[in-house]
């Protein structure tokens, strides 16, 4: 087995992704050890340290167990434990952007359907959600805002009456729990900077569904996102 040489940026996260992929693929089976650190150290053409790491997040998903004296060994996958765990781990670039992608894919369909089915009891929520944001901007607390605005997108889920929505939302809520908390950081860093529209993104976004308005929708999808730029 030849690994590619992997590149100087970010070495400990290119690690994890080559030894995951391989992992994925089957050529490391549920079982097999894995080669010593030394080895992958030199296939490789990084640090020991770095691949150290790289085994410490493996083993954080549930991939791969250590044996103390003994070496690393595959674990046959669950993707029960990969999601349970995905919230627990800083995320890096590239899972900040495949989330964006699938948010702004999944939820635009889930507003989609929602603007069809919401009740009057489901608009009620979702502005008080959004007046309690307000407040939360206004106090630069973006912890609160951060939980309010995921709260706010599960609104959306319930309004569309359909519970698998619901459902594939929760499964890995923990994930987009932090995507949300990343993004709010950033919303607000960049609220200090520079000036916001009068009217929150979300209230905005909510009058959109009202109205029906889908190409509003993704405008105040995209708005969100771009914080990220």
């Amino acid at each position: 087995m030849s690994f590619e040489k992997i590149k100087k940026d970010n070495i400990p996260d290119r690690v994890f992704q080559a030894l995951k992929q391989e992992i994925v693929n089957g050529a490391f089976r549920p079982g097999d050890k894995l080669p010593p650190e030394s080895t992958l150290s030199m296939e490789l053409g990084v640090s020991k340290s770095s691949v150290k790491i790289a085994i410490q997040r493996l083993v954080t998903l549930g991939l791969v167990e250590t044996r103390a004296g003994d070496g690393s060994y595959v674990r046959a996958f669950s993707p029960d434990g990969y999601i349970s765990q995905m919230g627990e781990i800083l995320l890096s670039d590239s899972d900040i952007s495949h989330i964006t992608e699938y948010r702004l894919v999944t939820e635009l369909a889930t507003v989609g359907v929602a603007m069809e089915r919401a009740t009057p009891e489901n608009f009620a929520r979702m502005e008080r959600i959004v007046d309690q944001m307000d407040q939360a901007m206004a106090s630069n607390d973006f912890h609160l805002h951060a939980k309010l605005d995921y709260e706010f997108h599960r609104e959306i889920c319930r309004a569309t009456q359909n519970e698998i929505f619901l459902l594939s939302d929760g499964i890995i809520g923990k994930m987009l729990r932090q995507h949300t908390s990343i993004l709010n950081r950033a919303y607000l860093e960049k609220a200090r900077l520079k000036p916001v529209p009068e009217e929150d993104v979300h209230r905005r976004l909510l009058k959109a569904i009202q109205r029906k308005d889908m190409e509003a929708c993704r405008q105040c999808y995209v708005e969100m996102f771009a914080v990220f730029e």
